[in-house]
């Protein structure tokens, strides 16, 4: 099929508040007896010319749980395909051009500051038992989360292309914002973990006459 042409990007500069403790997990390296079984994912940070390994929400985690919980609720599929995308091995004539990308969303400057200025620790240790079902013999385990009122932001960027219904992509994407609240984010969620408050700060569309002509001197030729 002949693809429709690009028109513009809408730009959403979200922010995500931590209400509950939330637990993204990482790698773990090595575990040591009465160490952390489970850490959270970390990334390199740079403040005041120094590095610093802290939380980052990555943007797969969130776009992997917007989709999920838009395909429970909503009986129209073609609009959640369109928006995020359809998989390549489908021999049809359907334009697959995913609609969503979703960045990955970092400590506020004020967060990284607090932790480094004021040693403010960003992480809480949440002890668990393990019950066996057939024994019920309780195993300790310890789970790294981030602490509650902690802040991330990052951006949506959502394409919009000729023949797209941008009212009802937009629609779309705000009602699993909304559904994201009322769930959570990150694992063990049933035990109360990952309760998000998720903020849109600012909302703007960037056309072509956006990046035509860019003389920004970021940009190496």
């Amino acid at each position: 099929m002949e693809s429709s042409r690009w028109k513009y990007n809408i730009i959403y500069d979200l922010e995500i508040k931590v209400k509950t403790g939330l637990h993204i997990g990482g790698t773990n390296e090595e575990i040591k007896i009465g160490g952390i079984d489970n850490q959270v994912i970390t990334t390199s940070y740079e403040y005041n010319n120094k590095m610093y390994d802290l939380p980052y929400i990555p943007g797969s985690s969130i776009k992997g749980k917007l989709r999920s919980i838009l395909s429970a609720f909503y009986q129209n599929k073609e609009i959640i395909e369109k928006v995020f995308g359809r998989g390549n091995n489908e021999k049809d004539n359907i334009d697959r051009r995913t609609r969503l990308i979703v960045r990955d969303f970092y400590l506020t400057e004020d967060e990284i500051k607090n932790y480094v200025d004021n040693d403010f620790k960003l992480t809480e240790i949440k002890g668990e038992n393990i019950i066996d079902p057939l024994t019920s013999k309780a195993t300790p385990r310890f789970i790294e989360r981030i602490k509650p009122g902690t802040v991330f932001e990052g951006k949506f960027i959502l394409s919009i292309y000729e023949d797209d219904d941008e009212e009802a992509m937009t629609g779309l994407i705000m009602d699993g914002l909304e559904l994201i609240r009322d769930s959570y984010l990150g694992g063990n969620g049933s035990r109360g973990y990952g309760s998000v408050e998720i903020y849109k700060k600012q909302q703007n569309k960037k056309g072509i006459k956006d990046y035509e002509g860019n003389n920004n001197d970021s940009i190496q030729n």
